[in-house]
Order: structure tokens, then C-alpha cells, then sequence
């Protein structure tokens, strides 16, 4: 006879709010240390996964050559070494995770210069009217939007663009849907609320465009999907593709092997098919110029 698991959503709220509202916020440190952790076979598991999509963007830019660059959230660096090879200069890349630039620059050293900072603090520092290119592949929902985005209106030359992908507020909607769920039975368990800036679609970057007076010239949406055949197989590829970067701290660490046992039981009941569990990551993409 299957065991039944109680929930309590209101002790869950409660926790939620609690974390939220008294505990200071760690959510950019454990992402970026969930990064460092995975950065060795990054490329392999998200990288070549997404890799049509962020050519893509990048081809759009119309790069020339003499191009000035910033690629933020830069990660191992294959945006940034895609522009430097367009442009025929070195690329400036981003990132906060020291894991990350170390792959970069045994990638791309040659190519492009990399620094390891926050990519807001980054941009702070740079002259107004000084870039021609600026984008960020994957990274925006971990900062704060509209910051980044003003400051990289004030950075880049007039006529300059920027461009960019990222996954939407809407996801991976199922795999959040089950992570709350787990907790919802434990809610004693959760101990790091992992709260991001994800954008809900191309529209709301159309918005935070025009807000800031910068011309929309390219938007979209869409979905990529990948097949696993098992719970804990979809928490490990999660993990190894940074989607669910950060999540692993959201239990204390004796409480997490039980926790992600959980958490695949849960997914394996609410979305296993006969050809197993659909894994549906769902992104945005723009390019705005000055």
C-alpha cells in the first residue's frame, strides 16, 4: 500500500513568508555556487543544448567588424567568443562565478577578456556611450532587470543594441510546481527560499524596452524540451544544467538526500508517460536599440 504524505499548505505560506521577509537574501551567492560546482560540464549539458538558440540571437546583431562588446552572465564563454570572432575584437565577459571564467579562459582566453564580478556592479564602472554591443544569454532572472537594463542603456553608443535570451518566469512550471509540493509536506525542511527575477515572456521585455526609450527590433518566445526517464534522472540533469541552480541549499545538508527523493517521487507521479518525463524549458528573447 502506497504511504500517504500529508501537506500543509498554510505552515508553507507561512515559511515562505517568514524566509522571505526575515532572512536575508543568499539567493545570488548559492546560485553562483551551484555554478562553480557544475561549471566542468557545463558546455556538454546546457550549452550544446541551447547553443542554436543563442547563435541565433547573436547572428541577428548584425555584428561588424571594430564592434565593441560586453557579454554579461557570460558563463564559460561561448557567447562572448561567438561575438569576438564577428567583430574581430575582444569581447569583454561577465560573470559572478569563478568556476565559470576558469573554463572561459582555458576556452577563450586568447579571444576575449574575462572578469569576475556582478554584472550590474560591472557596468557601473564602465563610461557612458562607450559600446556598440551589449548582451546577456541566460542570466538576466538572476539580477534585476531593470537595473541592467538602464545601465546598459546608459553604456552603449547611440544606434548601439543590445540582445537578450533568457528562461521565462514560466519554465519549468512542472518542476517548480513539484519542488513547492515537496516542501509543502516538510515545510520545517526549507531553510533557503530561492527567489529569482525571471520575465514572464517577450512582451514584458518589450515593456521594460519602452520604458527605457530603447527601440524593440527583434522578440519571441518559444520551448525546448528534452526526454529523461526517471525522477532522480531529471533532478540530475536540473542540477547539471544550472536550471535548477541554487535548489540543492534549499534543505539544510543532512535534510537533502531525503528531500530530492521526495521531490523525484513526486515528479515520476505527477508527470511520468510511457516515454518518460518531459522536461520543458520555456525562454524569451529580444534585441533593443538605442
Amino acid at each position: 500500500m502506497a504511504k500517504t504524505y500529508r501537506k500543509y499548505p498554510i505552515k508553507m505560506l507561512y515559511r515562505m513568508a517568514y524566509l522571505l521577509l526575515c532572512k536575508s537574501d543568499n539567493c545570488n551567492e548559492l546560485v553562483t555556487k551551484s555554478y562553480d560546482h557544475i561549471s566542468a560540464g557545463y558546455d556538454q549539458a546546457w550549452t550544446s543544448h541551447m547553443r542554436d538558440l543563442t547563435t541565433s540571437l547573436i547572428f541577428k546583431l548584425n555584428l561588424k567588424q571594430g564592434d565593441k562588446a560586453i557579454d554579461l552572465a557570460c558563463g564559460t564563454g561561448f557567447a562572448t567568443n561567438l561575438i569576438a570572432e564577428k567583430t574581430g575584437e575582444k569581447a569583454i565577459g561577465v560573470d559572478r562565478s569563478e568556476g565559470m571564467l576558469k573554463e572561459a579562459e582555458k576556452n577563450y582566453g586568447q579571444s576575449c577578456d574575462f572578469v569576475n564580478v556582478d554584472i550590474v556592479e560591472y557596468l557601473k564602472g564602465t563610461d557612458s556611450n562607450s559600446m556598440d554591443i551589449i548582451t546577456c544569454c541566460w542570466g538576466l532572472g538572476y539580477s534585476k532587470p531593470f537595473v541592467l537594463l538602464k545601465q546598459i542603456k546608459r553604456i552603449l553608443k547611440p544606434g548601439g543594441k543590445v540582445a537578450i535570451i533568457d528562461n521565462s518566469l514560466f519554465s519549468l512550471r512542472e518542476i517548480i510546481y513539484c519542488s513547492f509540493l515537496t516542501f509543502m509536506e516538510q515545510p520545517e525542511k526549507l531553510v533557503n527560499l530561492m527567489w529569482f527575477r525571471f520575465l514572464t515572456g517577450s512582451f514584458h521585455l518589450n515593456i521594460l524596452f519602452r520604458m527605457l526609450s530603447m527601440k524593440p527590433v527583434y522578440l519571441t518566445n518559444g520551448s525546448r524540451s528534452y526526454i529523461v526517464e526517471s525522477g532522480p534522472s531529471a533532478i540530475e540533469k536540473l542540477r547539471v544544467t544550472g536550471a535548477a541552480a541554487g535548489f540543492e541549499y534549499a534543505a539544510n545538508q543532512q535534510d537533502q538526500e531525503t528531500i530530492f527523493k521526495r521531490f523525484a517521487q513526486i515528479i515520476e507521479e505527477k508527470y511520468m508517460s510511457d516515454d518518460g518525463i518531459n522536461i520543458i524549458h520555456r525562454y524569451l528573447a529580444g534585441i533593443a536599440q538605442k
